[in-house]
């Protein structure tokens, strides 16, 4: 096809660093999981671009929350991540 733009096939791991991600994925079907990445990396891509000067810092280290916070937390996130790809 002439004029026709090449297009990439990327091969992402997504291992136990990353387990909200990786839970997050595994609820979804194979070509959902490859949108939601995408929509994911045009997020970040966007907020990098949105503030060129500010430095890449790591946010000041807070205690940890209980272990039962940090579930509730993750079944949000979990929650309102299968609600975004319906």
């Amino acid at each position: 096809m002439a004029g026709a733009e090449p297009r990439w096939r990327v091969v992402v791991s997504v291992g136990p660093a990353q387990p909200e991600l990786r839970a997050a994925l595994a609820l979804l079907p194979p070509r959902a999981r490859a949108e939601r990445l995408r929509q994911l990396a045009l997020i970040g891509l966007s907020t990098l671009r949105s503030a060129p000067s500010a430095p890449m810092v790591a946010p000041p280290a807070q205690a940890p929350e209980p272990q039962s916070g940090l579930d509730q937390r993750r079944e949000r996130l979990l929650r309102s991540l299968a609600a975004g790809s319906e």
